[in-house]
């Protein structure tokens, strides 16, 4: 097996981070001539060339980008590592990387979050957002310890993962006082040629609630697609189309939307999930947000 030089890799690192090589010379300490024959020994090792000259200024090749991104994730496991090291002897708070999924709403991420946030010892969080096949191979591959989502992980993947079901909720349509009120009456009949806000395609939520509709053999007039929870709910209250509500949020968004509640997608529950690579979690942080999220989704949903 052939090594990777680190001491090239960091250097070719502080070059992207700096801006240039002059800057990162001086910022290490290195003379130009030094800097530059390390970039060069890096290029050589991996065979192709990391910047080009345009002008007077270096620019990252489209290898060069991808060099640069795996090694400021490497930097960046390397710090996190230097840091739980260090805390589990001087009692210093260790870091949570928490992946979530891009079509769950920021309120319910954070009632989901903040049991973690609180638990006593935990240290610092970070959260990223994006699509679940992402997450899920950041989270194989140790960069991410739990996986927020609205779906379990696709059978067959090769990856390890295992879902642990948080709970699940009722969905519910609202719209504004005019549509609202307009298309109580005779529901769900009376949905029939309703306008109709959706969320992105890739979302569980939508998925199942075009499942309803063809079930049930009405059509609504879909006005628009809005992966943003929070701004489709903007959407909705404007008036722009009846949109969907997880009851576990309805309260918030009666209270600040002054939405009115029109009907409840019989049938339709949406489920949640904690994805991890271990069966038996054992991180006493994300353990508490497991326990504390299956109490509160019920709480609410019984509420």
């Amino acid at each position: 097996m052939e090594w990777l030089n680190y001491h090239h890799l960091f250097y070719f690192w502080m070059i992207t981070q700096e801006g240039g090589l002059a800057k990162a010379a001086a910022r290490l300490r290195l003379s130009h001539s030094t800097l530059s024959t390390q970039l060069r020994a890096l290029e050589g090792f991996l065979g192709c060339p990391l910047f080009e000259r345009r002008g007077r200024r270096l620019v990252l090749t489209p290898i060069g980008v991808e060099v640069a991104d795996h090694a400021s994730e490497i930097f960046r496991m390397g710090a996190d590592l230097v840091e739980l090291a260090r805390g589990r002897e001087a009692g210093r708070r260790s870091v949570l990387r928490v992946g979530v999924v891009d079509a769950l709403p920021k309120t319910l991420t954070y009632r989901l979050l903040e049991p973690a946030v609180e638990h006593e010892g935990a240290g610092r969080i970070q959260v990223r957002q994006n699509e679940l096949a992402k997450l899920l191979e950041d989270l194989a591959s140790y960069r991410l310890h739990l996986v927020l989502s609205d779906a379990p992980p696709p059978q067959g993947i090769a990856m390890r993962v295992h879902a642990h079901v948080l709970g699940e909720t009722d969905v519910l349509l609202y719209g504004s006082k005019t549509l609202g009120t307009r298309y109580r009456r005779g529901f769900p009949q009376s949905l029939q040629d309703a306008p109709l806000l959706l969320p992105g395609a890739a979302a569980s939520l939508r998925r199942g609630i075009e499942r309803w509709l063809v079930d049930r053999g009405i059509r609504m007039r879909i006005e628009a697609e809005i992966d943003d929870a929070g701004l489709l709910r903007v959407f909705g209250g404007a008036g722009r189309g009846l949109f969907p509500v997880r009851a576990a949020l309805r309260t918030e968004v009666e209270d600040a939307f002054g939405a009115v509640y029109v009907g409840k997608l019989e049938g339709l529950r949406e489920r949640y999930y904690a994805v991890s690579v271990e069966r038996r979690v054992r991180h006493p942080a994300v353990a508490a947000l497991i326990e504390s999220a299956r109490s509160r989704l019920s709480t609410a949903e019984a509420g």
